[in-house]
């Protein structure tokens, strides 16, 4: 219980947000900073992303500027001018996938769901989407 409130604590603001409306997934403005500086500033000029799966923690993930050699549908990071803000569209798993396998009850509603952050044993970082909390899952998030 305490790891999980360290693991929060400290992830709080790495967040995004999740609208099945138009499959995007928006940055919070901390994750987006932390690609930034990952990234540095002349990669993240069209850095490609990947949404894939994790089975260890039954999480979905995304990946930036990962070497594929299998066909797979990578998705652009874009600034959305409406809205100021930063983020992607994923395609292929879906938002709503994702949302109907984390139990979400409003899927059509956005929702935001933490970030954290890890490393493959080959050093590549990937960022997870943790599931809700299950006693916010009946909520708007």
């Amino acid at each position: 219980m305490l790891c999980r409130l360290i693991t929060w604590l400290r992830n709080r603001r790495n967040f995004v947000i999740l609208d099945a409306r138009d499959n995007s997934v928006t940055f919070s403005r901390r994750l987006f900073r932390r690609i930034k500086d990952v990234y540095g500033g002349s990669d993240i000029q069209s850095p490609k992303v990947l949404v894939f799966y994790v089975p260890a923690t039954k999480c979905y993930g995304f990946a930036l500027n990962v070497p594929v050699k299998q066909a797979a549908q990578l998705a652009d990071i874009q600034y959305n001018a409406k809205y100021k803000c930063i983020g992607f569209e994923t395609l292929c798993p879906t938002v709503a996938k994702i949302l109907y396998d984390y139990n979400v009850t409003h899927p059509m509603i956005p929702c935001r769901l933490t970030i954290t952050i890890h490393t493959t044993p080959s050093g590549h970082v990937y960022y997870q989407i943790e599931r809700p909390p299950k006693n916010a899952l009946g909520r708007k998030h």
